[in-house]
């Protein structure tokens, strides 16, 4: 919703000649990339977070399982 409302002020700007379409190209990009980079350092975030929690809880990781696997197949074989 806010970057539909910041491309309609500024394609207003562009319209009333105050920002040049390279200018209001760039800023876009820009807003992108940086919105971009915001959401990848958060998912890591959230990740790490996640990660934590799940330790504290005691849960079994994906090594932890595949290793018990391992064990329990060497045992049978």
């Amino acid at each position: 919703m806010a970057k539909e409302k910041v491309e309609a002020q500024l394609k207003d700007l562009e319209q009333l000649g105050t920002i040049s379409k390279e200018e209001l190209n760039r800023f876009v990009e820009e807003a992108q990339q940086r919105a971009q980079q915001e959401t990848d350092a958060l998912d890591a975030r959230i990740k790490e977070k996640v990660s934590e929690a799940a330790k504290e809880l005691g849960l079994a990781t994906k090594e932890d399982i595949a290793e018990i696997k391992a064990l329990l197949l060497s045992r049978n074989a």
